[in-house]
């Protein structure tokens, strides 16, 4: 329990300033993500924590992450914020590559409405990338993780030390590599960085690494777009002056609007990737007890296992097992596995299982899919397919994928529980 109010409910995330959590708030009754920072912090690291809750908590606009509230748990900083569903654009940028036009000005849009409310506020953002923008099947775009955020005009302080690289190299604005005055011009040119890989599915300045990168940032020119297949005109223009080496030639947010012109069905365009997105997901993980094969292939990538220490007992290591594979292992061993089926019990099964049916329930699809696909997995080796707990798994992952689109899916799903169901009446008469 964090500051008697929030129940903490499973890990999400972790960055450079914190850990991000799932949470009960229990007064009002609703899911909020919580960000703690670590133990062991500097205290001017706690000093910055607290500076980015009180600026973001003057932030209210949907294109900008919700503060909720902030204070100290046992002399520790913990933020509150809305729980966001949905993917995030870095994760469809990966699936996808290259984005529709009209995706990419709506998305685009977005991202200037919630920089220019940040700046408004008298901030910068200082990280804005793809992994920083939130896509909800609401149809918003939402720009989080403001943890380095910077207070325009603040005099140069002992919270940012000397030589100290804040943001991310790939998205960066030269004058902030070489240590110049930033501004709302230095959001904006990441802006036009995450525009441009929109477009192409490239990243212009990519450099292998972070010093090489860096180099062709300060020295180096962005491939034009001009002339690209594909890529509107009017956009490669847009970007070109969004990647000005001058900060004076950048446009500003109104000019930015203005170009990106967003479709009128922006929120429909970002709600159907999305959910698109999802459904593919559940279809995926749920193909079944073959879908994970070993090729042979020397050249195959197989993701590393997660960092699982073994847990004093079988609950705890599932528990650990699952919210690694939600918070982001996207491969489980063969080990792992064996370690969890080996000691997992038919009724420690149903409560993850009734877990995964709560988040189908109140639409949390996303969680859901990587929750029962994984139960699915640990019941269908243990007990069985014909077992009760993986008939109901089975059932449950029709019920997402319907509610995700997947029609046909779904129907395959229900037909496979209701066939299995008559084999084993048959069995018993």
């Amino acid at each position: 329990m964090v500051g008697g109010r929030y129940e903490v409910v499973r890990k999400l995330g972790a960055g450079g300033m914190g850990q991000v959590y799932e949470a009960r708030d229990l007064r009002l009754g609703r899911r909020v993500a919580l960000k703690m920072l670590g133990p062991g912090f500097e205290r001017d690291l706690s000093e910055r924590f607290m500076r980015e809750a009180r600026a973001l908590a003057r932030i209210s606009h949907p294109n900008a992450v919700i503060v909720h509230d902030f204070a100290l748990h046992e002399d520790t900083p913990y933020l509150v914020m809305e729980m966001l569903e949905g993917v995030d654009l870095a994760r469809l940028l990966g699936l996808r590559g290259a984005l529709p036009h009209a995706l990419v000005r709506g998305i685009g849009a977005g991202m200037c409405a919630g920089l220019s409310a940040v700046h408004h506020a008298g901030m910068l953002h200082r990280d804005v990338k793809p992994s920083n923008v939130h896509l909800t099947r609401e149809g918003r775009v939402v720009l989080q993780d403001f943890g380095i955020s910077h207070l325009v005009g603040a005099a140069q302080s002992r919270l940012t030390r000397t030589g100290e690289v804040i943001g991310t190299p790939l998205y960066m604005a030269p004058e902030v590599v070489t240590g110049e005055q930033i501004g709302p011009y230095s959001d904006f040119y990441s802006l036009g960085i995450c525009l441009y890989e929109m477009l192409t599915g490239k990243r212009p300045f990519d450099g292998g690494s972070a010093i090489t990168t860096l180099y062709r940032v300060v020295q180096g020119e962005a491939p034009p777009l001009a002339g690209t297949p594909g890529v509107p005109d009017d956009l490669a223009a847009l970007v070109a002056r969004l990647l000005a080496k001058d900060p004076a030639a950048r446009p500003d947010g109104a000019e930015v609007r203005d170009v990106l012109r967003p479709p009128p069905n922006t929120p429909e365009l970002i709600t159907e990737v999305v959910t698109g997105e999802l459904r593919d997901r559940a279809v995926r993980d749920f193909a079944g007890p073959d879908r994970e094969t070993d090729t042979g292939d020397e050249h195959t990538y197989h993701p590393p296992p997660p960092d699982v220490r073994p847990a004093p007992d079988a609950e705890a290591s599932a528990r650990a097992v699952t919210d690694q594979r939600r918070s982001g292992g996207l491969g489980l061993s063969s080990a792992t596995l064996h370690q969890i089926r080996r000691g997992i019990s038919p009724e420690m099964a149903e409560a993850r299982q009734r877990e995964a049916v709560d988040l189908v329930l109140r639409g949390s699809l996303g969680e859901a899919v990587e929750l029962l696909s994984m139960v699915a997995e640990v019941c269908r080796t243990s007990f069985g397919s014909h077992h009760p707990v993986t008939l109901t798994c089975h059932y449950w992952q029709g019920v997402c994928l319907a509610r995700l689109g997947a029609g046909g899916e779904a129907v395959a799903r229900f037909a496979e529980v209701t066939t299995t169901v008559a084999d084993v009446l048959q069995e018993q008469t």
